[in-house]
């Protein structure tokens, strides 16, 4: 007589038996009987919620994971509360994320550091930095510090723009473990007083140590690299940075050709008669107002600058429309502009997917009538925006392309951000596609994306302000000019250079190295109009 086991042992193996094998469709339906067997437990429901989401069905895992939140705030089960949040988090749900974390009691959480340690990443993700810095001084008042820890703290400072803080901190972390590399990076991104011959050797001691992990190296790398640059070396500056992005680049999958689909499809997509099509969502007590461009091309600036308008708020870096885009799709994925995400957007309500967004951020807006959302990536979103959010505002920052090149290959970005950025070659064929696209966007939905030269804003703030208010609907006031003025924290890699008001140094920074890069300067020159380039 055959039997099937039910008891919740068995059922917890079946199902993760199936999720070894890649059978997240019975994994689903057995993580199901689990948590609907034991409602109150919300570890049945986390696991159901990672089965939907690595099955691919995104409504589901934000469904079942509202579900374990639930679960863990009635019963007060916290013991996967740093796991569920970072989940939450990954799908967007940033308040059900924050709930939990704060319902588990800094004072409990903090008896275990590396639980702290977690959980302080989590809230800096949804921008909660002083709170991350509370937790964490509360387990640092605990336990002995430890590097991760310490390296945190100084992260959480640098964010708050408390600089000479976070410099003592990222000190007290070396002193702790001196072949910290990412604390030897963050130092000397964050401060130019640490780039003395002292500091110089410490990370070329670093870098003459056995057993290095790759990712160890190239932090080392870029490190040794700002250290040169600062000194005036160019030439061994450049190799430190080859190094560098070599180790880098060896870590990451990227298809230039897929990109190269990716925006070709996106052009396919919104053409002319896709942008002039009004059947998005009405207005929803907010203007979104979206500014993108590549990275470190001072769309942090501009951010900033517009958040002190007295009817602004910004969230930061979010990523809700691609969350948004992923509901409508039922679709779980991280990849931006996902090809199978282009592919079901013709069938989109659009007016849902506009309202669906408004509803995830206008709690962020705090009563103000423009709310800055400064994700980079919603630059390759920008058709669907237009067309799902027509009150929407969006603002485009351009930068001298040889000095976008640089600034991007200068920069070690996070995971698998950005991913063409370790190869000049690479670097200057992605500038030229994101060029493209732009001109692209504005021959399509004229006067719906505001181009915004990052040489003439740093010159002529006020003229550059007063046209992007205009373009905004709101009036000039003085106070957008005044980058001083905006104390508020800052998690972007340009964290620090924001705290220093506005300069024209970066402007031609290219030059310095025009002879490694000569061949990504001669494809830029070959593909791009001249007007691109700045005179200087």
């Amino acid at each position: 007589m055959n039997s099937t086991p039910a008891d919740p042992d068995s059922l917890w193996r079946r199902a993760a038996e199936c999720v070894r094998t890649g059978d997240y469709a019975n994994a689903v339906m057995t993580y199901r009987a689990i948590a609907e067997a034991n409602p109150a437990d919300p570890l049945g429901w986390f696991a159901l919620s990672s089965a939907a989401r690595a099955g691919g069905h995104f409504r589901l895992a934000v469904e079942h994971a509202r579900s374990a939140a639930l679960a863990m705030r009635e019963s007060g089960r916290f013991a996967a509360v740093a796991e569920l949040a970072q989940h939450l988090q990954n799908l967007g749900e940033t308040r059900f994320a924050t709930h939990i974390i704060e319902r588990a009691g800094w004072s409990a959480v903090s008896a275990h550091a590396d639980l702290a340690a977690r959980l302080a990443q989590t809230l800096g993700q949804a921008d909660r930095h002083a709170d991350a810095l509370q937790l964490l001084d509360l387990a640092l008042a605990r336990h002995a510090a430890t590097p991760p820890l310490s390296y945190l703290r100084a992260i959480t400072l640098r964010h708050l723009g408390r600089g000479a803080e976070a410099s003592d901190e990222f000190e007290r972390c070396l002193a702790l473990a001196p072949d910290y590399a990412a604390a030897m990076l963050m130092l000397a991104q964050h401060d130019v007083r640490h780039h003395g011959a002292e500091q110089l050797a410490r990370i070329r001691a670093a870098l003459a140590r056995d057993g290095l992990e790759p990712q160890q190296r190239a932090m080392l790398d870029y490190a040794h690299f700002i250290h040169l640059d600062a000194a005036g070396d160019t030439a061994a500056a450049w190799q430190a940075l080859e190094s560098g992005m070599r180790l880098k680049r060896a870590s990451l999958a990227y298809d230039a050709t897929a990109e190269q689909a990716t925006f070709d499809a996106l052009a396919r997509l919104c053409d002319a008669d896709f942008g002039s099509r009004r059947d998005g969502a009405a207005d929803g007590g907010h203007t979104p107002v979206f500014v993108f461009g590549l990275p470190r091309s001072g769309t942090t600036v501009l951010e900033r600058l517009l958040a002190n308008h007295s009817r602004a708020a910004t969230a930061g870096e979010l990523n809700e429309f691609h969350h948004q885009l992923c509901w409508e799709a039922n679709l779980a994925t991280s990849e931006p502009a996902d090809p199978r995400l282009l592919v079901a957007a013709p069938t989109f309500d659009f007016a849902a997917l506009g309202r669906g967004y408004l509803l995830r951020t206008h709690w962020r807006a705090g009563g103000a009538s423009h709310l800055i959302d400064k994700f980079p990536r919603n630059f390759l979103y920008a058709g669907l925006i237009h067309r799902a959010l027509p009150q929407a505002r969006m603002i485009c920052l351009v930068r001298d392309p040889l000095d976008s090149c640089l600034s991007n290959l200068k920069e070690l970005f996070a995971g698998d951000f950005y991913p063409y950025s370790y190869e000049p070659g690479e670097t200057a064929a992605h500038i030229v596609r994101f060029h493209r696209l732009l001109a692209h966007w504005q021959t399509c939905m004229p006067g719906a994306v505001l181009a915004v030269r990052y040489e003439e804003l740093v010159r002529d703030p006020a003229g550059v302000m007063r046209q992007v208010l205009d373009h905004c609907g709101l009036p000039f006031e003085p106070a957008c000019t005044d980058l001083g003025r905006n104390q508020a924290p800052s998690a972007t890699a340009s964290s620090t250079q924001v705290r220093e008001g506005l300069h024209a140094r970066s402007i031609g920074a290219w030059r310095r190295y025009a002879q490694p890069l000569a061949a990504a300067q001669a494809l830029l020159r070959a593909q791009l109009p001249a007007q691109a380039f700045s005179a200087d």
